[in-house]
């Protein structure tokens, strides 16, 4: 996958997200946990959607209790093992994921990455990107490795429209990467503004972040493949 298509999806994203309450959002992770759902088409044990992700089972078991408070998903115990965990779309669930996938793709304006993008084709998108461990910090990271004007960078506001992120969000990204020395500040401009601009070091995580992304690999659904999109 291209860097410039995760953003994209991130970024529309984001935008659906802040329209959402703030007692109904989800996680990007936690909505591609209800997209592989959707994608598989059968309930899933909590032990096989954490090797999908890629996470460890304490982490996928707080991202499925947090999906099934909000009656998103349906947590049931299996009936040889009490241990082992079933998960499934709710009624609700199946509802949310098409709305959150469908705004995904009307955010996404056109001559943007993916801008002609299908909800059935987006749901396989954000389930695979969903297998990549991008922290907002990342975000800030790639952003700002992709902009012309180095010396300068991008300043908050900038960051902000450009990933589609919350202003505060933004602003402890981009405080926690001046702390461990990824990024650093220009000279301010006319208007008394500066700038956030990489460091070496933040240049060499941005790549390491970028060839993650790189290697994934979003399949095609089959023409008798089950959705609920």
């Amino acid at each position: 996958m291209k860097v410039c298509e995760y953003l994209s999806v991130r970024r529309a994203f984001g935008l659906v997200r802040q329209s959402t309450p703030a007692s109904g959002r989800v996680t990007f992770d936690e909505l591609g946990i209800m997209c592989h759902l959707a994608n598989v088409g059968k309930p899933l044990r909590t032990s096989e959607i954490a090797e999908h992700q890629g996470v460890l089972r304490p982490t996928m078991t707080h991202r499925a209790w947090h999906l099934s408070e909000l009656g998103l998903i349906e947590r049931r115990m299996g009936r040889t093992d009490r241990r082992s965990v079933c998960c499934s779309l709710t009624d609700a669930g199946v509802s949310e994921v098409r709305r959150i996938v469908t705004g995904v793709c009307r955010n996404i304006t056109a001559g943007m990455p993916l801008c002609r993008c299908t909800p059935r084709r987006m749901s396989l998108i954000i389930d695979e990107c969903a297998r990549a461990t991008v922290s907002s910090a990342d975000m800030v990271l790639m952003a700002l490795a992709d902009t012309a004007d180095n010396e300068r960078g991008r300043t908050v506001s900038e960051l902000v429209s450009y990933l589609g992120l919350l202003q505060p969000t933004v602003s402890m990204a981009v405080s926690s990467l001046e702390k461990a020395g990824l990024a650093g500040r220009s000279e301010p401009d006319a208007r008394g503004i500066a700038g956030v601009c990489l460091a070496d070091a933040g240049r060499r995580r941005a790549r390491q972040v970028e060839e993650q992304l790189e290697s994934l690999r979003v399949g095609h659904a089959r023409a008798n493949s089950p959705s609920v999109l």
